[in-house]
């Protein structure tokens, strides 16, 4: 099949991130309205407010996208769910004729009880012949006038934020086929139907985040990693991305680790990490609340992402918390460090402040992917790749190394500046001179061989070396004698 394939290896021993990282916040879950054939790009809880609609107690998008955002991320996809028998709200008019048919039925632009809040009125139009639909919801108010038919409506509400119309194609003689003068009434109470959803529907919305919306971290808040943990790793190996999991609320401290355990079994582990323990939020009524800590976790890797790159752990002081009030539980240091040595990340009260003391993949393989800044560079560069290299897609090969030269110049420039911000790991010889950048890009004979050109390929190869974290500072102290030199 045309386009660009990237795949990722590991290399022991000598070995690239690219320019720009992505702290996008991918997520699933209920929410009281919104779309639910599609994700929705949210930047504030004005956003959220406007497309999404209301806290709801059966939901944890709200909390946890209010988290984010209070966190500092900055970019957020949402996909709703329901369940498969959900209905929007309904409200039919009927014409003018001396016993009136159904001419226009309005829906809620999409499903759920809210749709009860949204009134439609029939005024007559500006201009003679011709109505005006007023919509209603909350404060919000949208006027169509001078609507000359009922499929005139249909065309109109198709850019309202609350309804939509579908001509019943009455049989009364226009202009009688118009809507009646009615004023504000409301919209039946639709149904989300979320009693029918189950971790299966959560994992199927998550085919709405497609690999175009690049990289990113993704969960599906609330879902305990038993009932969403593998399908989650999934996604996030499929589409480069990280999953960001948790284990149910009140667990303790073995609970987490053995959930840990189970999860790294899992093919694709390298791609995900568990986040311990759930977090204490404002309710806004003087008090707190316990949420799972997906939000806080995106919001601090978005801080270190933007703030350095993705090569940048955003645990310690960068994640010491803006919002959050507290942890569901209080760890020990001692706790913190068996968790970290089980490959959970501790979130951890330090000089009172909650913050991220871990950044643990669930790998198995510790030599390449014990934090996942390894697996979150690779998941940049794969991006990168793919969108810089797309021009090279049905490109002529020259027998003169020019589209060889031009896709190794692609290569070298998403990698070069990652190299000059710190995020690989350059060796130097004796006298500070550069021997090693971190990284190589080879697009000559020994990858684009004879066989390869015959099946009209064009490879490359690029190899690199992310830079280590300090994620344990050693210190020793010495004390001397008074007559001891130090």
């Amino acid at each position: 099949m045309p386009g660009v394939t990237v795949r990722t290896a590991t290399r022991v021993g000598p070995s690239v991130p690219a320019r720009a990282p992505s702290s996008t916040y991918f997520l699933v879950g209920l929410t009281e309205r919104g779309p639910v054939d599609r994700a929705v790009q949210i930047r504030s809880m004005g956003e959220y407010a406007d497309v999404l609609g209301a806290r709801v107690t059966y939901g944890a998008v709200f909390d946890d996208l209010r988290m984010f955002f209070e966190e500092g991320g900055t970019r957020a996809y949402v996909a709703r769910v329901a369940g498969a028998a959900a209905t929007p709200g309904t409200l039919t008019l009927v014409d003018r004729a001396g016993t009136p048919i159904a001419t226009l039925r309005l829906d809620a632009a999409s499903p759920g009880a809210w749709s009860s809040g949204i009134t439609a009125q029939v005024e007559a139009g500006s201009t003679a012949g011709t109505y005006r639909l007023v919509i209603r919801y909350g404060d919000a108010t949208e006027t169509y006038d001078n609507l000359a038919s009922p499929a005139a409506a249909v065309t109109a509400l198709g850019a309202s934020r609350f309804v939509r119309a579908t001509n019943l194609g009455s049989a009364t003689v226009a202009p009688n086929n118009l809507p009646a003068i009615s004023g504000p009434t409301p919209l039946s109470a639709g149904n989300d139907d979320r009693a029918a959803v189950t971790s299966a529907t959560y994992l199927a919305a998550l085919s709405r985040f497609g690999p175009e919306l690049g990289a990113g971290a993704v969960a599906i808040p609330g879902m305990a990693h038993s009932a969403v943990g593998a399908g989650l790793i999934a996604h996030g190996r499929a589409n480069k991305r990280l999953a960001i999991l948790a284990p149910p609320a009140a667990q303790s401290v073995d609970q987490a680790i053995a959930a840990a355990a189970t999860l790294r079994a899992t093919a694709g582990s390298e791609f995900a990490g568990l986040f311990y323990p759930w977090v204490l939020v404002p309710d806004e009524a003087g008090g707190t609340r316990t949420v799972s800590p997906e939000g806080y976790v995106a919001a601090v890797r978005a801080r270190a992402v933007e703030a350095e790159g993705p090569w940048r752990a955003p645990a310690g002081q960068i994640a010491a918390a803006r919002y959050l009030a507290g942890a569901e539980r209080e760890l020990t240091r001692a706790e913190g460090d068996r968790l970290d040595g089980n490959a959970v990340s501790a979130i951890r009260t330090v000089a009172g402040r909650p913050r991220l003391y871990g950044w643990r993949s669930l790998s198995l393989d510790e030599l390449n992917f014990a934090l996942l800044t390894g697996q979150d560079v690779l998941n940049l560069l794969v991006a990168q790749a793919e969108e810089r290299l797309e021009q090279f897609v049905f490109r002529t090969i020259d027998g003169r190394g020019h589209l060889f030269a031009e896709a190794a110049a692609e290569l070298v420039g998403i990698a070069e500046p990652i190299r000059a911000a710190g995020g690989l790991y350059e060796r130097l010889d004796a006298e500070g001179n550069v021997v090693d950048k971190g990284y190589a890009v080879d697009t000559g004979p020994s990858v684009n061989t004879p066989a390869s050109l015959a099946e009209n390929k064009l490879r490359a190869s690029l190899a690199i070396r992310v830079s280590p974290t300090g994620a344990l500072v050693e210190v020793t102290i010495v004390k001397a004698g008074l007559n001891a030199g130090v």
